[in-house]
């Protein structure tokens, strides 16, 4: 027996199956098929942490067999060996195949062992989701049994985010690393709440964590806004669903008033740990403005906290770029001039100022691995894209992962001119 997760390899040359097995053997359990319609019958028999495989095959195709995967075990991630002849065919199975990834032939196998990694790890989150949906479920059925006069769903993910909280106080004692697990599956739940799935929370918190350090802050204060960043969203599981997905510009001013409540209700939820109680104070003040209009309560200038006023600067740009203000996505250049004429009166000029110059040293975002967003203008080949690029008809262009090339630039310049549609790509 063994307790290596499960791999997959579909390729009708031997040698090659050979080559792939040696390669991966020491670390996955690793199963080889020579011919893909008897690999597509085990799908039914065995799981699999990742499925790669050959594009060109008699009998069926790559993509053809991975579209098989697609249906019998969705969650396992599928990865295409291709030529650069079959760029076509790849296209066909990024959309019918719902492909994760695809390597071009002849691979390196040090690229290769990197995108089956991420991968594994991709299908590995996906089990402990699951697991904790599961989880999250029974509980919330027992708080229902034991509470009748529960009003809504929002007020039983509150209760399971507090009971969360109280367990995150005890663990964090025993155990740092648990403390972050706790906080991935928080930020989880905020995605199911928010219907977002573009890295926002990450970037956010991430973002935020460089240009605190950028500022001079101490390592407590920079780990404290990192922190903030990560759970600044975590009040809208007390919002309605529709609420909580709503585009703001869309609102009226008691809905956006409503909206922007979340802020308040997620520094309750954080300030009953005693730890977490200056990330709350972070998260209540994200609404402030530097000239006293925001909300809640009108703090000018210095008086808000430097974390609200860098989680405020950080999360508003993402916001622009997203398309989460207002329907028409922002350039990260539309996004900058917003910014610029924030300054002293939404926004700290010096914060804003620090930010557009962190956005515009590359060098400092690429060297901590942190994704940005940037227009078709400021690709360079190399880079490599943080999430799925789609098109204005919504289907998918690029796949995360892919790395940038001149071909690449130049395919989506000719897009954007021919559709006049500007792409907003998120890189690292």
């Amino acid at each position: 027996m063994t307790d290596k997760l499960k791999m997959m390899i579909v390729d009708d040359e031997v040698e090659v199956l050979n080559a792939l097995k040696r390669l991966f053997r020491k670390d996955y359990d690793v199963e080889i098929f020579s011919d893909p319609e008897l690999a597509a019958q085990q799908f039914l028999e065995t799981t699999y942490a990742v499925i790669v495989s050959d594009m060109k095959m008699p009998k069926m195709t790559g993509a053809e067999l991975l579209s098989k995967a697609c249906e019998i075990c969705p969650d396992t991630p599928r990865i295409l060996l291709t030529g650069y002849s079959d760029i076509d065919s790849t296209a066909m199975a990024i959309n019918q195949g719902k492909i994760n990834n695809y390597v071009s032939k002849p691979w390196s196998n040090d690229e290769l062992k990197n995108v089956v990694l991420q991968a594994v790890e991709q299908f590995q989150l996906k089990q402990s989701v699951q697991r904790l949906e599961v989880e999250l479920k029974l509980k919330n059925d027992l708080l229902r049994q034991q509470n009748l006069e529960l009003e809504s769903k929002v007020e039983e993910r509150t209760m399971s985010l507090s009971k969360l909280n109280e367990k995150l106080k005890s663990a964090n004692n025993r155990q740092r690393s648990l403390f972050y697990d706790v906080i991935e599956m928080i930020n989880l739940i905020i995605e199911d709440t928010t219907g977002g799935g573009e890295g926002h929370v990450k970037r956010v918190a991430s973002h935020c964590r460089m240009l605190a350090a950028t500022l001079g802050l101490e390592k407590n204060q920079v780990t404290q806004v990192y922190l903030a960043g990560l759970m600044h969203e975590i009040g809208k599981v007390s919002l309605t669903d529709n609420l909580a997905k709503s585009i703001e510009n869309e609102l009226s001013r008691a809905e956006l008033s409503e909206k922007q409540t979340h802020a308040v209700k997620g520094a309750e939820i954080l300030q009953t740990v005693p730890h977490l109680k200056a990330i709350g104070t972070a998260v209540k003040h994200q609404y402030e403005r530097f000239d006293g209009s925001g909300v809640p309560e009108h703090l000018i200038g210095s008086n808000i906290p430097i974390a609200s006023r860098i989680l405020t600067v950080v999360n508003e740009f993402d916001k622009l770029v997203l398309g989460r203000i207002s329907k028409q996505k922002l350039s990260q250049q539309q996004a900058i001039e917003f910014l610029k004429k924030g300054r002293k009166t939404l926004f700290d000029p010096e914060v804003v100022d620090a930010y557009i110059q962190l956005l515009s040293s590359k060098v400092s975002l690429e060297q901590h691995n942190i994704d940005w967003c940037v227009g078709v203008n400021m690709l360079e080949p190399g880079m490599h894209l943080s999430q799925d690029l789609v098109n204005k008809q919504g289907a998918i262009v690029l796949t995360q992962g892919t790395e940038v090339t001149p071909a690449v630039i130049a395919k989506l310049k000719s897009y954007e001119k021919e559709w006049r549609y500007i792409f907003n790509i998120f890189v690292h």
